[in-house]
Parts: structure tokens; sequence; C-alpha cells
């Protein structure tokens, strides 16, 4: 009887400890769903306390839209306490009856949900390309949860691939908020040799070591074709059928820029070199040489190269490796990425035509490290970058001669920007989506959310964002937070069209954001510039004056950040140094120091304080 017993009690305590999921698999489409069918799970519990849910691919019907995967505790009713957040950090609190916050490409492959005084965090292992992020509140109630899209599997692969894969885990106390999220999923990429901190990579490498005092301007461009209209005939340039290359800034004039950013008191810079190819920005790729000629050829980008060294700046190139054009000299069907039908996968219209994506694996087999090898000979030194590798997903090809999974395809991105890593001493890329974050020394921005939350265009179940992203990767790569903080002395972007190169980046209204320069110090970003202007120089001494208090901390590691109160926070980095950021326009007391309004102190580890200039204008 005893033993019943123990039996009996042993088993209630494994059933309370055991947690279960809905499975949803939806009919239709992401507007409209025509039929859904759900069933209960129980979820797998690991040896470390986790839960795992496991849907096999053989049990995903094949006419399937998505499948939904939505634990009981990633629920929660209006009124309570936490909040939802997504891998960006952009985050809702539980005060709406109704709404949807959906994204359909995350940063980083977690999400959490804090409820009380606990928080749950999701980690997608497998379809890390294939999900959307979902909060969806209906009558006051909330779900977080991922919507694998069976869909996007099926544009290119008649097979799934991989099973669907979710772990979650619990964190409780002082960890379960997003700084806890954070820490766990950083250690994990740190622990599994996913990543390293710049302190460890610095060591033999200068360039980093050197990239992280420096600001970074990007010739925006040197030369370019305009972007052709939607209602142009001529969308498929060939060679010959090209509109004529507009030239923005000739090599030579670049020596004088830089000269003149020098001459202005900029002790560091990295100069990402962007249309210097053959056809300009985007011009005949793939396939970037010969240089440029109508930017001043060969000869002249040598000197300029060898002016940037006589400063003391870094040089690198900017390339384009995922997307093609018929204008290449490269042109060919078979290394374009294919559709499950055999169509050619494209994307937008840019500055050499229609753009076509190009096959990262036929890329590297067949001509990028030869091209590669061919740049590093001109001389450069510094972050090679190459575009988009880290702003959008991985392409996907389902061409059998070369068929890649975006897994697959991302293999094939990491490769090549440690190849660059190899030849130039660095590389580099556009955004934050950290399926190549093992490789990259910096990207411009991290996303856009501040950017629409400033502009009141994130939908209405999020309130803000936190620096999730940032608490995980501060210290391992270098970064501006969001497309809001880029040319943030020149002012609001007035987004008046040059049609050549995408240069809306070039003109501002003169009317600077305070809160965008304070934002850069609170998220541990630095400045960075898209630019051609010579307008622009005191711009960019303006944004090196203010990053050179804080630079010191771009190798640290970011480990907390707190609302100490409305519009005030705290953030806390590895070496002990602390900056409270003030947005409002009173000055606000922080342990006996007035925080200035709409401006920072700094309080460095041996408890001295640094007070900028105010940032109000």
């Amino acid at each position: 009887m005893k033993r019943t017993g123990l039996i009996l009690v042993a088993a209630m305590a494994l059933a309370a400890m055991a947690e279960q999921a809905e499975v949803r698999v939806l009919w239709g489409t992401p507007k409209k769903t025509v039929r859904a069918e759900t069933r209960r799970v129980e979820l797998e519990r690991l040896p470390d306390g986790a839960f795992r849910a496991v849907v096999r691919k053989g049990e995903i019907p094949a006419d399937a839209f998505a499948v939904e995967v939505v634990p009981d505790f990633m629920k929660a009713r209006k009124g309570e306490p936490g909040y939802w957040i997504q891998a960006r950090g952009t985050y809702g609190e539980f005060d709406q009856d109704d709404g949807v916050y959906a994204k359909g490409r995350q940063l980083m492959p977690v999400f959490g949900l804090k409820r009380g005084g606990d928080l749950w965090w999701g980690h997608v292992k497998t379809w890390r390309f294939d999900y959307d992020f979902m909060t969806v509140a209906k009558q006051g109630a909330y779900e977080t949860f991922p919507r694998f899209r069976c869909d996007s599997v099926h544009a290119f692969f008649k097979d799934y691939y991989d099973d669907i894969v979710v772990e979650f885990r619990k964190l409780e106390g002082a960890s379960a908020d997003y700084n806890g999220l954070a820490k766990a999923y950083r250690k994990y990429q740190l622990d599994r040799g996913a990543v390293q901190t710049i302190k460890a990579r610095a060591k033999a490498h200068p360039e980093l070591a050197y990239l992280c005092e420096a600001i970074v301007v990007r010739i925006q461009t040197h030369a370019a074709k305009p972007i052709p209209d939607a209602k142009d005939a001529k969308l498929f340039f060939r060679k010959g059928e090209e509109p004529p290359i507009v030239v923005h800034m000739p090599f030579g004039v670049t020596e004088e820029f830089l000269q003149a950013i020098k001459d202005a008191g900029v002790d560091k810079l990295s100069v990402c070199s962007a249309g210097w190819q053959d056809g300009g920005y985007d011009g005949r790729i793939p396939w970037h040489f010969p240089v440029g000629a109508e930017a001043g050829g060969p000869e002249a980008f040598d000197r300029l190269i060898r002016k940037a060294k006589e400063l003391g700046y870094q040089f690198a190139l900017h390339a384009s490796n995922t997307d093609g054009y018929m204008c290449s000299t490269k042109w060919d069907e078979d290394w374009v990425c294919k559709r499950a039908d055999g169509a050619l996968d494209k994307g937008g219209l840019w500055a050499g035509g229609q753009c076509y994506w190009v096959c990262q694996k036929c890329a590297w087999e067949r001509w990028l490290p030869e091209e590669m090898k061919m740049m590093a000979a001109l001389g450069v030194r510094g972050p090679h970058y190459i575009d988009v590798y880290s702003a959008t997903y991985p392409q996907r090809c389902g061409d059998p001669k070369h068929a890649c999974t975006p897994e697959r395809m991302a293999e094939f991105q990491n490769r090549i920007l440690a190849y660059g890593k190899e030849l130039m001493g660095g590389s580099a890329s556009e955004s934050g989506y950290d399926h190549v974050a093992g490789n990259l020394d910096y990207i411009n921005y991290v996303e856009r959310d501040l950017k629409l939350l400033d502009e009141g265009k994130l939908p209405k179940l999020a309130k803000g964002v936190y620096p999730l992203w940032e608490l995980v990767y501060h210290g391992i790569i270098l970064y501006t937070s969001d497309r809001w903080c880029q040319n943030h002395t020149r002012g609001k972007c007035m987004y008046k069209l040059e049609k050549s190169g995408d240069p809306r980046w070039m003109i501002g209204d003169g009317v600077e954001d305070p809160r965008v320069a304070l934002k850069i110090v609170e998220f541990g970003g630095r400045p960075i510039f898209y630019t051609y202007k010579f307008a622009d120089v005191p711009r960019i001494r303006k944004a090196h004056e203010e990053f050179v208090p804080v630079r010191h901390l771009q190798k640290e590691e970011m480990v907390r950040h707190d609302t100490l109160a409305p519009n005030v926070f705290l953030t806390v980095f590895g070496d002990g140094s602390k900056i409270v950021s003030n947005y409002n326009g009173t000055p606000w007391d922080w342990n006996g120091r007035a925080v200035g309004p709409v401006s920072y102190l700094l309080e460095n580890p041996d408890g001295s304080v640094y007070r900028p200039e105010p940032f109000v204008r």
C-alpha cells in the first residue's frame, strides 16, 4: 500500500508539472483562414526543465497553409500585469480587447510572454526562416505563438524538409523579464560557439579594434543608373540597353571628401565604398569588375584607397551577392534561384533593372572566391560589406541541380562572410538577422521598428521597443539601432528621390530630433552616414564628437536595461558603467545627480560622472 501510494503521489506530481499546447493546422491564406483543425498535445519535458513541442513533418497536411503551436502558458488576459515581446524587442502590454501583431521575419528565433512574476520564452529550433511571430487579442484574451508557414515551403519544395521543433523555458524572479530572456539567448549563442565577443576577436583582428572607435561613412554612391519606374517597358535591361550612369562622387572628389572629414577632426573613420564597380551601384552584378570607368576607373580608385590609408582611415568595398541582372556579363538563368514550378525567383526593380535572386551555392562554387581575391588585391583592408545578407532571410532554391533550403543557403552566406574576413580583415552587412551573426563585425542598423514607432505606424497592440537585440549582441556586433538613427545629425530625411542608386538618405530638412541622438546612446549604438555630400562634413564631425565619450563601451557587454521613470532609462554595461537617459523636457534626479533634459549621464566604474552638452538644439 505504501509503495502504491508513493507511485500515485509521484504520478500526480508529474501531471502537475506537465504542460500542454494547442497545435492548429490552418487552410486558406494569410488574410483568410477557411478551415482549422486543433488538437491538444503534451509538451516533452527536457532534462534542463524546458519543454519541447514537436510536429512531425509527416503529420503536416500537404495542402495546409500554416501550423500554429500555442502553449497554455503563452496566454494572458487583458488587465494582467506583463507583456509580450518579439525578437527585435517590440512589445505590448495586455491592455487591448482585440488586435493582431504579426511579424513575418525575425531577427532572432526567440520571443516571450511575461505574466505576473514569470516569463516564458520560446526558441524556434527548426523552420527558423518559415514562421511568423503572432500576438492575437480576441475579446481580451491574448495568445503569443509562432505560425509556421507551410506555403512558403511549398513555393520552392515539394516536401517539408524538417519537423517543427520549438523549445520553451520559464524564467522566474529577478530573471523574469526581457533582460533575462536576452541573457539566456546570449549564453546559448556563446556556449555553442555560434558567436564570439568583440574582445575575444579583436586580439587577432586589429581592424576590428579600430572599428570599435570609428564611425562609418558609406559613400552612397559614387555612381549609379536610375532606378526604373515600374511602368517602364525596359525592366529587363541587357548590356547596351541600360540608361546612362549618373556620377555622384567621382573617386578623385572622394579623396577631397575624406580629407575634409579628417580636417574636421574625425580621427577614426571606416569608409564603405558603394557604387565603385562596373555599371555603378547595383550595376552589372553578379560580378563587380572592372572598376567603374564613369567614376574614374582603376587608377583613380587606387589613388583613393591609398589616400584613405594616408589619412589613417579604413577603406572597404560594398558588394552585392544576392541580386543579379540581365545586364551582367555573367548573366545565366542557371544560377538564378528557382521556384517549385521552375520559374525564376525574382525581387524588385533596382538600378540594374529587374532583380533575380542569385543562388549562393552557385556563386560560391563558380565565381565568388576568385572575385573576392580580386577585391582584396585592390589593397583594401577593412570590413568587407555584403549587402542585405543580414537584412533579409536567405534565399531558397528549388532547382534540383543546386537545391538549397534557406538553412543551407545561410551556410554559404556564412562561408562567404568568413572568407571576406580572412581576405580583408573583417566582414559586415546591413541589418540584425542573426543567422550570420557569427561572421559579422558590424551592421548598419538593427531594424526599423523605432522609426515605425516614431511615425505611429506600429500595430495598435505594440506599445514600444526594448533593446532586446542589443542586450544579446552588444559587445559582439557593432551597430546603430534603427533606420531612425542613421544620419541623425542631418535632420529628418525628406525622401526626395534623385532616381539613382537609392539616394533617399541624401536630403534632410535641417530639423534635428535630439531624441535620436539620445537613443543611439541609450541603446549602445554608434553613428553611421550614407552620404556623398560635402554639406554633411560638419554633421559627421558633430556625430563624431557625440560618439567619442561613449565609444569605449562598444567592446563591453550590455548587461541590463530598465525603465526608472516615464521616459527615463538605465543602461548598464559589463565594466560597471551606467548610462541614465532622460527624454523629458526637464531635468531628472538620479541618486542626487541631475540628468539634463533630453540628455544623459554616464557614471564610470570609478564613480566619476560625465555629462554631455545638451542634445536639445
